[in-house]
C-alpha cells in the first residue's frame, strides 16, 4: 500500500477552480484558502475517471468470455 503524503494531498476546490491543500475533520474537507467545501475530483475529471473505469471494467468482461 501506498502512503499518502498529507503535505502534498490536494483536493478540488469549486470556489477556488483549482487543486488546492485542504483540512480535514469527521465531517468534510475544507480549503485552506478560501475555506469552503472541496471535493476528490473536479466535475471533468471525475467524468473521465468513471469513463476510464467502465471501459476497465467492460474490458475485463470481455476477457473473462474469450476462456
Amino acid at each position: 500500500m501506498i502512503g499518502s503524503n498529507y503535505y502534498e494531498e490536494t483536493k478540488y476546490c469549486p470556489r477556488c477552480d483549482e487543486y488546492v491543500r485542504f483540512l480535514q475533520n469527521l465531517a468534510a474537507s475544507y480549503c485552506v484558502e478560501c475555506g469552503s467545501k472541496v471535493h476528490l475530483f473536479s466535475k471533468k475529471d471525475r467524468t473521465r475517471f468513471l469513463t476510464a473505469l467502465q471501459a476497465e471494467k467492460a474490458s475485463r468482461r470481455g476477457q473473462k468470455n474469450v476462456s
